[in-house]
């Protein structure tokens, strides 16, 4: 008996749910009449799990957002390049017209004649340009230009990494040649 009565709770319950679900239909006025009710049952309506065609293809427009944006990306990282190769190129620029005013004011004192005071505060100036740049750029960059531009002198070397700031000096000096490093220290301690 026992085994009986679990199947009939099932269909009861069933029952009262497929009753309560009918009446809730009637109730709301989703369905009027029988007909309409079996109407429902039986003839399949429109297909609600459909995406509205609008939201169909977003994957395919966030696909062309994000090439656009490496296209983007690609383009930036090559103009950086660029500019940082111009950068370094007006850097070497500037050594040269800098070991060119140094040698001219050598020259002038070795045929005794004193150097203008102009020219001296010019070569202030570009001293103190180049050590604006030479904060912007990389430590190790800086250090590879200052020890291969046999242009320079090491006096003019020393006196523009006194224009640096304390932190990118030593960033640079960590990067030199330890012997040439030493030669700069010892000059810069004369000025």
């Amino acid at each position: 008996m026992k085994f009986l009565l679990v199947p009939l709770l099932i269909i009861g319950m069933f029952a009262s749910f497929i009753a309560a679900l009918l009446a809730m239909l009637f109730f709301t006025g989703t369905v009027q009449t029988p007909e309409e009710l079996q109407k429902l049952i039986t003839e399949p309506g429109p297909d609600t799990t459909r995406v509205v065609e609008q939201f169909a293809n977003r994957s395919d427009e966030l696909d062309q957002l994000l090439e656009t944006a490496n296209q983007y990306n690609d383009s930036y990282q090559a103009e950086l390049k660029r500019t940082r190769e111009l950068q370094d190129s007006l850097l070497n620029e500037q050594l040269k017209v800098t070991s060119i005013s140094d040698s001219l004011e050598t020259k002038n004192r070795i045929l005794g004649r004193d150097v203008d005071s102009t020219l001296k505060l010019r070569q202030v100036e570009n001293l103190k340009n180049l050590a604006v740049l030479f904060d912007k750029i990389k430590a190790a960059n800086a250090a590879e230009i200052l020890q291969q531009n046999t242009e320079l002198s090491d006096t003019t070397v020393a006196r523009l990494m006194k224009q640096l700031k304390p932190v990118q000096m030593a960033k640079i000096m960590s990067n030199m040649d330890p012997a040439f490093a030493a030669r700069i220290t010892k000059l810069m301690q004369e000025f």
